[in-house]
């Protein structure tokens, strides 16, 4: 299982992948974050986000299920792989919907 505090990957700025090795990886966080916080309810949703695992060297065709299962904590699993993790640190950034921000871009 992933344990991922998002503000250990961007820059100072929040905004983007601290570097360009990281910027996949801030992007599917981003996707999450993103789906996570534009949910109106405590339901557990399958996505649209697809899994990036590639088990076998090849793309995983899986779906991630997200839940809000704290105030402070995303949950994601993917039904197919079973690749799962939690990402803490996303409440100030400009992609939590919920704080009525918009959905940003990364550069």
């Amino acid at each position: 299982m992933w344990v991922i505090d998002i503000r250990h990957l961007l820059n100072e700025s929040g905004t983007r992948a601290a570097v360009p090795q990281l910027k996949k990886k801030v992007e599917k966080l981003r996707e999450i974050i993103v789906f996570a916080t534009s949910e109106q309810s405590d339901i557990t949703y399958e996505s649209n986000v697809r899994c990036n695992r590639r088990p076998g060297r090849k793309p995983c065709p899986g779906y991630l299920v997200i839940e809000m299962t704290g105030e402070d904590e995303i949950y994601w699993i993917c039904p197919v792989c079973g690749d799962e993790g939690v990402l803490h640190g996303w409440e100030d950034l400009f992609w939590n919907v919920a704080k009525g921000n918009h959905e940003g871009e990364l550069h």
